[in-house]
């Protein structure tokens, strides 16, 4: 039987989903009621789906993607929301990480089920990401793998980042090149990511 954690602040919509889960034989390990919830139940568990809301107070859904991702890549996660057009639904896809939208029906939450159920986890392709250093005006891009992003995140020389949509282009990934710009960026050291990088001609962040 295939088991899940079950993600969201709003007691109705956990008992709903949790009694559809029931109707189509998915086991409820846990519920919880925001991402910090979801990386805790999930270390806990490790089940085989997590469903999450997205908007949560405190820790929201991306906090509980992103860091159950880092637990583990190959985590299966399903979004619920209210709000299916959200900015962050390029980071879902490349992902790969379904959405069901508020309100729902069973036949829908069924079929979801099944298709991640029977998918095995791809790897994640490389893609592009726009960042802005600290006391610079200027953004940048370079490309990177997820792992990567995510380190990228946490330097502190960074200010903004956020994934771009890659337009279908042909995007080669320099990993080793790259691993040596982060060992040297935690350092306070830019230069080799600077040198990785180019000025962004879109002044704006985008998802």
């Amino acid at each position: 039987m295939v088991n899940c954690i079950v993600i969201d602040d709003e007691r109705d919509i956990v008992d709903l989903i949790c009694e559809f889960l029931d109707i189509i034989k998915v086991d409820v390990m846990a519920k919880g009621n925001n991402g910090k919830d979801a990386v805790e139940l999930y270390k806990k568990h490790t089940p085989d789906i997590v469903f999450t809301d997205l908007s949560m107070p405190d820790y929201d859904g991306l906090y509980a993607i992103e860091n159950i991702k880092d637990e583990n890549p190959n985590a299966k996660i399903i979004v619920v929301t209210g709000n299916p057009y959200d900015e962050n639904k390029y980071f879902f896809d490349l992902l790969r990480i379904p959405i069901i939208s508020k309100p729902f029906d069973m036949d829908i939450l069924k079929q979801v089920v099944e298709e991640i159920s029977s998918t095995d986890t791809a790897p994640i392709m490389p893609f592009e990401i726009k960042y802005k250093f600290k006391e610079d005006y200027d953004f940048y891009t370079c490309v990177v793998n997820y792992e990567q992003y995510r380190n990228f995140k946490k330097l502190p020389i960074i200010h903004e980042c956020e994934i771009v949509k890659n337009n279908e282009k042909n995007i080669k990934l320099k990993k080793e090149e790259m691993e040596k710009a982060l060992n040297l960026a935690v350092k306070n050291d830019s230069s080799h990511i600077r040198k990785l990088s180019k000025i962004s001609t879109d002044g704006g962040m985008r998802y």
